[in-house]
């Protein structure tokens, strides 16, 4: 089980959060129980991870349990501390009438799977967050809500937007914000910004200054680039460079629907950012080229508890691949299971992302 408390607190008073910095070399990391003084003078370490778009396609409703499409690796992801998953399908149930492309809502049981491999935190803000309108974000929001996953991205209210997600883990306190490009053409209602994040600059630059002082870490969760495209684009490097900038420590992606590669970009005053440009789809029911590819972002974050300095270190991405068994269900496998059959290996999405160290 997961050592963490999940919190959504207003403010979080800290002391000594200096900035945290990118490092390439190799430390010993393992998890444990520690006493008082190794809280007041040791190191404390966690890992963070995030999997990319959950995005239900009409073939995968046929599936009244979720679960069974994540055992192979559940273990995998349970290992991961605090896990972000981009819940690209807004799961509203089947009250207002599930839907797949173009417009998408999902079957509210795919929380039940997604508790139970231990997803921390979903990140709502996507172009399909408003696919079926403000009720469909209230519905979706409701059932999150009656699963006890926290959110980020989207919001029920101007008081839910202005509640910082900050969350205490292993002593180590992480903020996180949220934010997508566009709705696919949908206005947000008059009004009523709040129900989902928007991209704008300015806006990450001021949100990211505010958190910045609150926590030891400070994590984008980006709807960004363009479809089907495995390389970024320009706009998601200057981007990147405006979050740099602002002092954010790792920035997850999202959209394309395929692998991207990941850097360390320096911002401003040489603080150093760990970008992962896509994720890919973790599980959907695309069959475009490269969209069954996804897999697990992972960094682990130590803090020196006697200096109050975090370092973010050893990215790592774990490929994965969606598979379609005899009886139609869609599963998520270890891309090295299955890469006979699939248009790439693990090796090359390994080499790709470039996130492993040697």
């Amino acid at each position: 089980m997961k050592k963490m408390i999940a919190l959504l607190i207003m403010t979080i008073a800290l002391t000594g959060c200096n900035r945290p910095a990118i490092e390439h070399t190799n430390i010993h990391f393992t998890k444990k129980q520690v006493d008082f003084g190794e809280i007041q003078y040791g190191i404390h370490s966690t890992s963070i991870g995030m999997i990319g778009d959950i995005l239900l396609h009409d073939q995968l409703y046929i599936q009244d349990d979720f679960l069974p499409a994540f055992a192979e690796v559940r273990d995998e992801l349970r290992a991961v501390d605090f896990l972000i998953a981009n819940q690209e399908s807004m799961p509203g149930g089947k009250e207002l009438g599930l839907s797949g492309y173009p417009a998408f809502n999902s079957p509210a049981h795919i929380l039940d799977a997604l508790k139970d491999i231990d997803v921390n935190l979903l990140s709502i803000a996507n172009n399909h967050t408003l696919d079926y309108g403000e009720r469909g974000i209230l519905a979706a929001l409701k059932n999150i809500q009656a699963a006890d996953i926290p959110y980020v991205g989207a919001y029920e209210s101007e008081k839910d937007l202005q509640t910082p997600r900050i969350f205490e883990v292993n002593d180590i306190s992480i903020g996180v914000l949220g934010y997508t490009y566009g709705t696919n053409g949908i206005p947000t209602p008059a009004g009523k910004d709040y129900l989902v994040n928007r991209i704008d600059p300015k806006r990450i630059t001021k949100e990211i200054q505010a958190m910045r002082d609150d926590v030891d870490v400070v994590v984008v969760s980006m709807h960004w680039g363009n479809e089907y495209e495995l390389t970024q684009n320009a706009e998601q490097e200057e981007l990147a460079k405006v979050i740099a900038d602002a002092g954010a420590d790792i920035i997850f992606g999202h959209h394309p629907h395929v692998i991207q590669p990941f850097e360390v970009i320096e911002g401003r005053d040489g603080h150093e950012t760990a970008v992962f440009y896509s994720l890919g789809n973790f599980y959907s029911g695309q069959k475009f080229e490269y969209t069954d590819i996804g897999g697990i972002a992972k960094l682990v974050l130590s803090k020196n508890m006697s200096t109050g300095e975090t370092t973010v270190t050893h990215p790592e991405f774990i490929p994965t691949a969606v598979v379609k068994d005899a009886d139609q269900y869609y599963r998520v496998v270890p891309l090295t299971s299955v890469e006979k059959d699939k248009i790439v290996t693990h090796d090359w999405v390994v080499e790709h992302v470039g996130a492993n160290e040697s």
